[in-house]
Order: structure tokens, then sequence, then C-alpha cells
């Protein structure tokens, strides 16, 4: 048995998105086997004085090696109770809760295994908010900064854990014999069962955490192009933070934040995932397949997802073709279905043990190779191929 230290910016005992969950379930199968320990900020994201924060981590990124995003995630406080935790304890590996956080990788021992749990391509996910806008133009630098850096943390650990596995075919790609293991989102307690009342309304859930941006533009898709043509007698049950922030228009019951699952299955005959943006995996989808509920998704909402077809799923992605399904009979049909056992158990912890016990063995074996522990965290982008500075 490992002693772990796993350095994360999210509380998974009380973060309220996806990353609170995700990090939820990699604890748990990591206890199966070891001891984890973690240590997060004093303040988690998003902290006080956000915007203000975040304004200066750009500005001060203009004259750092770090991005923005790192500058922003490395807190002094924070910082200096991993130098003294990692330092004062005995831990046989360290964990990184985050690409933001690769600057921790200057403060553990040089000598203790590191693994990166990438949660999503950080250069990817600024691609896609700065659009083609002119900001994306003012914030090219930026964005090359970002890449190299994520590029430069995975050169520097051990190994890495990719939620996705197209993230982790990215990386494998990018760093050739990168020590990679896809590791989806996973859910330790039974799959909940549902008590559905009759309804003569088809009811639609979309479950998600909208104070992330992402979630907000998926939501402003599905509002504006679809729900309006949509003839059908339904009804929309929006559940999660901030949600009760959103625009709504008729049919739409917009719920906050929801405590129990259940509440959110039993209200519900299909869930949505109308993702059209952000990286790494969804993990309301995963949520909603694995406690058996069916889904109306979009491809992007599958990406990186091992197991994409089987009952109890419907993949769709135009606007145009969402709204004829609703408005068809097809959609009565999905609701009745359940979720092929194939979808569902592929996010069951049991089934990701074996394998993450053989990974963190080999990355404890690998302790005393020899690896590239230098103080940069950044690759020479003047010399790097410009496939690692162009292409997202």
């Amino acid at each position: 048995m490992a002693k772990l230290l796993i350095a994360s910016l999210v509380d998974p005992a009380t973060h309220p998105g996806g990353a609170g969950t995700y990090t939820r379930g990699l604890v748990a199968a990591l206890r199966r086997n070891h001891t984890v320990d973690l240590i997060g900020p004093l303040h988690p994201p998003p902290g006080p004085w956000y915007r203000s924060r975040q304004l200066a981590s750009l500005a001060k990124s203009c004259f750092s090696e770090l991005p923005a995003k790192a500058l922003f995630a490395r807190q002094g406080e924070f910082e200096q109770r991993i130098l003294e935790r990692a330092h004062a304890h005995h831990y046989d590996a360290a964990l990184i809760n985050s690409s933001d956080m690769l600057w921790a990788l200057d403060v553990l021992p040089s000598d203790m295994p590191t693994v990166l749990i990438a949660h999503n391509l950080e250069h990817q996910l600024l691609v896609q908010q700065l659009g083609s806008s002119f900001l994306h133009r003012i914030f090219k630098a930026e964005i090359a900064k970002q890449r190299c850096y994520e590029i430069a943390g995975f050169s520097r650990v051990r190994g890495v854990i990719f939620l996705s596995t197209t993230e982790m075919a990215w990386g494998c790609t990018q760093i050739p014999g990168l020590r990679g293991l896809y590791v989806p989102p996973l859910f330790t307690e039974p799959p909940i069962a549902r008590t559905r009342q009759p309804s003569a309304r088809l009811r639609l859930g979309f479950l998600a955490d909208f104070a992330w941006w992402p979630n907000r533009q998926n939501w402003m898709w599905l509002l504006n192009e679809i729900l309006p043509n949509v003839h059908r007698s339904i009804e929309v049950h929006v559940f999660g933070r901030q949600s009760d922030k959103i625009p709504t228009r008729d049919r739409v019951v917009a719920h906050g934040f929801a405590r129990e699952l259940q509440v959110v299955w039993n209200r519900v005959d299909i869930m949505m995932c109308p993702i059209r943006t952000g990286a790494g995996v969804n993990i309301k989808l995963a949520e909603s397949l694995y406690h058996g509920v069916p889904v109306l998704a979009t491809p992007h909402a599958l990406r990186g997802i091992e197991y994409q077809s089987g009952a109890g799923l419907k993949i769709l992605d135009s606007a145009e073709e969402w709204v004829s399904f609703l408005n068809s009979s097809q959609a009565g049909l999905l609701a009745t279905q359940v979720p092929s056992e194939k979808l569902s158990r592929q996010f069951a912890v049991d089934r990701h043990v074996e394998k993450l016990e053989t990974f963190i063995l080999e990355i404890l074996r690998g302790r005393d190779q020899e690896i590239d522990t230098g103080p940069s965290p950044l690759i020479d982008c003047s010399s790097t191929p410009s496939r690692f500075i162009h292409s997202p």
C-alpha cells in the first residue's frame, strides 16, 4: 500500500462541478489499495476577487514564463503548504490534479514520482473560448504559451491520467513514450432506482454547472435553436449551479442546484447533453448513463468516451436533427429505454481499479529511473517543431 499526496484546486467533498465529481471517483478508486491525502488552497476557486485576480494573472503573464491560467492557480499560501506537507511526510508519489497546477512540480521533492490528472487540454479550451474573434489574435501568444506549458508538463511527470481517450491520443502523439492512462468519470454508489410519474408531456432534463462558460453557450444553442421549433407537448427541467440565473422561455423550469440526483432523475424522461463546446469529458452524460437514464446527446458530448453506442443513447449533431427527433415518436421510444450495460458499467469504479493499480505500481517502480526534473516548466517554443505550436 502506497501513501499518495494529491494537490488539488478543488475540494472533492464540496465542489459542485464536474471537476469535483471526477476527483471524488478517482480518489475512491485509489483508496481501494492506497492511503490518499489531499491538500488544497485555503480559498478554492472562484474565491474572493475572482475577476480581478483573472485580469491580474493575464497582465502578469506578459512578463512571466507561466501562462495566465497557471498564475491564477498559483496562490502563495497554497504553494507553501504543498511544499511543507510534501517534505514533512513520507509520500511515495504525488498526483497533481489539473494542468493549471503544473507549477507544483517545482515545490515537490525532486525525487518524488509525480502523476498529472489532466481534466482538460486547457489551451484547447482557450481556443474555443476566444473563437475567431479579434481576441483570438490578441491572445495568440497566450494560447501558444499555455500549449507549450502543458506539453512541457507532460514531459516532466512520470505519467498522466486522462479523462478522455481523445486527449490521451493527443498527448501520446505530442510526447512519444508518454505513460498515459484513460480513466473515465467513476461512480461508487449503486445506480439510483428511478420512480418516474406518468405524464402527458415529454419531460426533458439538462444538468450542468452553469457557472462554467461552455455550459452557458450550450444552453443558449438549445434555447434559441431547438426549443422554439419543438411543437409537441414538452417540459424542460434545468438543474445545476446558477441554473436559476440563465435565460429561459415557456415550458422551461429552472430548479437551481440539485443536492439529490434522484430528484433530477425522477423529474425527467430523457436527459439532454447539447454539448457543442468544451474539452475533456462530459461528466453529466457519464453520470446519467451510469444511473440508467436515457440520453439525447451531440457527438461532441461523447468525445473521449470509450463506448458510444447502445440502447438508451441517441446521438444527433445539428439543430435540425434535434428538432426532427424531438417532434417524432422516436423521442417517446427513447424515453422508455434503459442504457445498455456496456454503456453504463464503463463508469463503475470496480471496472478500473485493477488497471489504475497497475499504473500506480509502474509509476512507483520507476522511482529510481533517471528522469528530467529541471526547474523550467516550459519547452523552448523557438526550438519546438511547428506542430507543437500551431495545431490545437
